[in-house]
């Protein structure tokens, strides 16, 4: 574990030099995760897409995503997120233009398949795992310097 914290620390000064608004705690929250909550991804997916304000809660962020037609995970908000649900939520906050397979089965399993296309996640990964927080950031800072964001 002491291992794991420089790469945490160093990817949230990355992430936060890529992403708008002041959103320690969103950061923090993420980082400090062993598996990532669905709550949390909404938050943070959203936060970085520019979908939501940073100091929005958990309940205010989902209902705002599902108004703005963002198919949101139904599981808990304290529940951890898989990585084709994280992955899923990332291609519809940023309006990916992905492949004809994601655009005729929109879905977790066809957003997790874009991203593995794209490099973003393991070869070994697989959509149904549980996601940890700073595997979330990893996945982000990557995404956001493909579509040359920095980072």
């Amino acid at each position: 574990m002491k291992r794991a914290w420089p790469i945490i620390v160093a990817l949230l000064v990355v992430a936060a030099a890529n992403l708008f608004g002041q959103y320690g705690p969103i950061l923090h929250a993420a980082a400090d995760q062993e598996r990532i909550s669905v709550g949390d991804s909404i938050r943070l997916l959203g936060v970085a897409s520019g979908s939501l304000r940073p100091e929005i809660g958990a309940e205010d962020a989902r209902s705002t995503l599902q108004k703005l037609k963002v198919r949101v995970p139904r599981a808990a908000d304290d529940r951890p997120i898989t990585l084709g649900g994280f992955a899923y939520l990332l291609t519809q906050l940023f309006d990916v233009r992905a492949s004809v397979g994601y655009a005729i089965f929109p879905g977790p399993r066809s957003a997790f398949d874009e991203l593995l296309s794209r490099g973003l996640v393991p070869a070994t990964a697989r959509p149904g795992q549980p996601l940890s927080g700073a595997d979330a950031l990893l996945i982000l800072r990557k995404f956001l310097a493909s579509r040359g964001g920095g980072g």
